[in-house]
């Protein structure tokens, strides 16, 4: 297995001149990755990819890990929070088919005269596909909150009368009660 470390804003991929066989290559991304990305929520990020590439005769297997940090900005709070991300993705390509730039949930074909693959928005695809759905500061140890209690406070000042009755759910306090050991 033979391992390449790619230069930060390096993020193609020559194929044609790799043998058959598995292949290494390392990333690592950060904020100048998402500096010519419209509307990105990352605002700065320290990330490492490891792609395994396995290179066949008529197509390319490649398995993506991705680990590290992201700045983001607290659903809850709106401050910023450096969030860890984790993923791994599977992306195979099909060198020389019929079907030259279609492109299926995790298989592309490229034509026969490609000799190169852009991965850069493969990899934000990826790194967007590992944030979760609600992102807020984590709760510490005791289960309480880690977001900034003033604007929490601020925030809770517009809340109705019917918003604040929501979150005090009586039904709930029964469930508070229970001991689980």
């Amino acid at each position: 297995m033979e391992i390449k470390v790619q230069k930060p804003k390096d993020y193609i991929i020559q194929f044609v001149g790799l043998n058959i066989g598995e292949h290494l290559f390392e990333f690592s991304i950060n904020d100048k990755f998402f500096e010519d990305i419209d509307y990105s929520e990352i605002k700065q990020c320290n990330l490492q990819v490891k792609l395994l590439l396995l290179k066949q005769s008529t197509m390319m297997v490649l398995n993506f890990e991705i680990s590290g940090t992201v700045n983001i900005d607290c659903d809850r709070c709106t401050a910023e929070y450096d969030l860890p991300l984790e993923g791994s993705y599977k992306l195979i390509v099909k060198v020389g088919g019929r079907d030259a730039g279609n492109e299926e949930d995790d298989i592309i074909t490229l034509s026969a005269n490609e000799h190169e693959l852009d991965l850069s928005q493969y990899l934000y695809e990826y790194i967007s596909l590992s944030m979760p759905i609600k992102r807020a500061h984590p709760d510490n140890a005791e289960g309480n909150s880690t977001c900034d209690k003033e604007m929490l406070e601020k925030l809770s000042d517009f809340l109705t009368e019917e918003e604040k009755e929501e979150m005090q759910d009586p039904r709930w306090d029964e469930l508070k009660n229970i001991n689980l050991n």
